[in-house]
């Protein structure tokens, strides 16, 4: 962020801007990760993925992938994902998601639930509320659910996730059946349910969600760049470190590994190796020129820029600042001489 502060104030250049002019590909998607705020990189894949599917260019369904946006945001975080949603695109992120997803599907409801940032705090856990709405979830059946949806979504998106977590411990001890049975009894729709089944996963454990999520995108024929660089880019400065441990107990491999293995765009998997290992670098094909204007794992004749090269630990955030900031003032007096 100093960096992009300090070329705009230097020089005039507004980094994220002249990003957004090049051509749609995975790389400029990659480099304007690097350049915004988590929220910000959430948002734009969200509003990205609801344009998507609105245009009719994705075919398959997208709510679980909306829903895994939503679901590691604090109440701060929500806030101001509305409002930096409405900032970017002049609209507002619960009509967006009507309009998409149905105004009055459980999908829907469960998203703008998630968004209204009203989570309950971890210290107001109450184990007699939680051995009431287990009680309640096990009372279901098909035809009578024991809560009603709206109610159900509360308790989703409002209950702390240490409230939550006893509720399923509650419900598994004393009727001997795992909580995802009740869910689904509670939705009859296979869509919801798995969605509710990812709130589930997340509460038990969020690093091993986005294990899971990560291994799938990278054994996906093509690679999933969209989830790789929104959950490996926008969870650097949060939990990239638990998430990456995480994954090595669970894959008897490092992700660093299964990134060497199966992404196929030279740069990118140099960056995502730089970020995961903090700063063990890799030699990247060509004299490692890293182009923005990569599509499809094809070359191009417009311009690029050279990624700086860092091995070893990371030295002083000034010292690293000073020098990226020096190699982003040469490379675009290259391409805008003036």
């Amino acid at each position: 962020m100093i960096i992009i502060h300090d070329l705009e104030f230097e020089y005039h250049y507004k980094l994220i801007d002249m990003v957004l002019e090049r051509p749609e590909s995975t790389m400029r998607s990659c480099t304007l990760a690097m350049l915004v705020e988590p929220v910000e990189l959430y948002v734009r894949d969200f509003h990205d993925l609801l344009k998507l599917k609105l245009t009719g260019k994705i075919d398959s369904d997208i709510s679980r992938i909306l829903v895994e946006i939503l679901l590691g945001l604090t109440n701060d975080d929500a806030r101001k994902f509305k409002e930096t949603y409405e900032q970017l695109f002049e609209s507002s992120v619960k009509n967006d998601i009507e309009i998409v997803q149905g105004e009055t599907s459980i999908i829907s409801k469960l998203l703008i639930q998630l968004l209204e940032g009203k989570r309950y705090d971890e210290s107001n856990s109450s184990a007699t509320i939680a051995k009431t709405i287990a009680k309640k979830l096990y009372e279901a059946t098909e035809d009578t659910p024991a809560i009603d949806y709206d109610t159900f979504i509360r308790i989703f998106t409002r209950d702390s996730f240490s409230q939550l977590s006893t509720i399923f411990d509650i419900y598994e001890d004393k009727y001997g059946r795992p909580i995802q049975e009740a869910i689904e009894r509670q939705f009859q729709g296979q869509l919801e349910t798995e969605c509710f089944q990812d709130i589930i996963e997340f509460t038990r454990s969020p690093n091993r969600y986005y294990s899971k999520l990560l291994r799938q995108a990278l054994e996906k024929t093509p690679v999933d760049y969209r989830t790789l660089i929104r959950i490996i880019i926008g969870h650097e400065d949060k939990d990239l470190g638990e998430i990456v441990l995480e994954y090595s107990k669970a894959y008897d491999e490092t992700l660093d590994e299964t990134v060497k293995n199966h992404v196929d765009i030279a740069e990118i998997k140099r960056l995502l190796v730089l970020i995961i290992t903090k700063g063990e670098d890799i030699a990247v094909n060509d004299g490692g020129q890293v182009r923005f204007d990569h599509v499809n794992n094809s070359g191009s004749t417009a311009s690029g820029i050279n990624l700086p090269t860092t091995s070893g630990a990371y030295a002083t955030g000034r010292r690293l600042s000073h020098e990226a900031f020096d190699k982003f003032v040469n490379a675009f007096k290259t391409i805008r001489p003036h």
